[in-house]
């Protein structure tokens, strides 16, 4: 039997990658759409170059690999070129030269196959060879994708159904997995992205960027949407597993997406729990570091442990919406302010929240120290604060942290 027909015979991805490195004697690798790794193999281990190892190792290109690609223009090819095309050897990434075809199904770009040349070059027919089975790869893929999306369809319900408050026992929780054949992390945070405006494109475009970023292979992790907020959950397999860490990358890359669209996103991070059941506690605990930072004017920790005070603020701006209280002291300090533009406000704040000291103040707010005595001897001139009075220096914080809504 032909090669070609031999191929065409297999089902299997690995299966037809391994028989073509056997066969050709050389690396093989496929990747997806997304330059995400799908299968790959060598006659010789030896023969893997340099970026074969890293992208093994990271499963996906790295971003030196990316960006050499982009300014080569391999990655226009990828997307425009029919047939096969070589990749010149490009030593700085570690590239040996290439050959490398899109996989198509039905007209739609599912990946790339890609063929290492060695000392002896691919003849001039193996060039055809390689275009006439990518299809039949493309097709592959597309059956590999077309599972995993109805496997994640399934893990996106049980987490829908878990914050949905569906299961009311953890014996409950055991038993929905198994029916969606979904394993859970045994150690997990929530986070929780909201955009400031909505917009449900763009929320789509931030969950395909926090699910890039998470490389989902591993399934500890899953991303979501619910009531117009993105839901990350983090997994580890042990206490120890960088679960924040990895949190604040994937925020900061969202936060990245969304810099130049002329918009912003609030973020949160909740507690690190191990038992499922409590995915709702941290994805509620995510979302009231979200309400603090839409209640106060200034940014908050992103994780819910180091919110402190900040936890409070939204019970008492309702008891003060319910008690129709208003801070007499913030009502002088605004028509000091010149122009509205909130100054003393804000140095007071900062001030207070550095322990009254002008130096540490002024740092925090890129001021000379002058400017910070000049505006605290206004505030004090109009109001005769005794500061050194600790309960009502804690009133005043809290006003002062409560006022982002009435100046809304």
């Amino acid at each position: 039997m032909e090669l070609f027909d031999r191929v065409l015979s297999i089902n299997d991805l690995d299966a037809v990658i391994d028989l073509l490195s056997f066969e050709l004697e050389r690396p093989v690798i496929v990747e997806s759409a997304d330059y995400t790794l799908l299968a790959y193999n060598s006659h010789y281990i030896q023969h893997f170059d340099e970026a074969n190892q890293q992208t093994i190792f990271t499963k996906k290109w790295t971003l030196p690999i990316y960006e050499t690609f982009i300014d080569a223009g391999v990655v226009n090819k990828l997307k425009t070129y029919e047939r096969p095309f070589v990749v010149e050897a490009m030593p700085d990434i570690g590239l040996n030269t290439r050959i490398v075809v899109s996989a198509k199904h039905e007209g739609r770009i599912m990946g790339y196959i890609w063929i290492q040349q060695m000392e002896e070059p691919l003849p001039v027919e193996g060039f055809s060879f390689l275009y006439d089975i990518s299809f039949h790869i493309g097709r592959l893929i597309y059956d590999i994708q077309k599972s995993k999306l109805k496997q994640e369809e399934k893990e996106d319900q049980l987490y829908q159904n878990i914050f949905n408050k569906l299961y009311k026992s953890a014996t409950d929780l055991e038993w929905g997995a198994k029916e969606f054949c979904v394993k859970l992390p045994e150690h997990f945070a929530v986070a929780a992205v909201e955009l400031i405006t909505k917009d449900d494109k763009l929320l789509y475009d931030l969950q395909q960027v926090a699910q890039t970023s998470l490389q989902l292979e591993d399934k500890l992790h899953h991303v979501l949407t619910q009531d117009d907020i993105l839901l990350i959950v983090l997994g580890g397999k042990r206490a120890d597993a960088p679960i924040e860490a990895l949190a604040r990358e994937v925020i900061q890359r969202i936060r990245d997406y969304v810099k130049d669209r002329d918009t912003t996103v609030l973020c949160g991070v909740g507690g690190i729990y191990q038992n499922p059941l409590d995915l709702l506690k941290s994805a509620n605990q995510a979302k009231e570091v979200i309400h603090a930072s839409r209640l106060t004017h200034r940014p908050v920790s992103l994780y819910y442990k180091e919110l402190h005070v900040y936890r409070y603020l939204q019970a008492i701006a309702d008891k003060n919406d319910e008690l129709g209280y208003e801070s007499e002291h913030l009502k002088k300090i605004r028509k000091l302010d010149p122009n509205d533009k909130k100054e003393l406000l804000k140095t007071l704040e900062i001030y207070l929240l550095h322990n009254c000291k002008i130096k540490p103040t002024a740092a925090a707010l890129f001021v000379h120290p002058n400017t910070v005595n000049y505006r605290i001897n206004q505030i004090n001139e109009a109001l005769q604060l005794d500061l050194t009075d600790m309960l009502q220096r804690f009133q005043l914080l809290l006003d002062l942290m409560t006022r982002g809504r009435e100046e809304k």
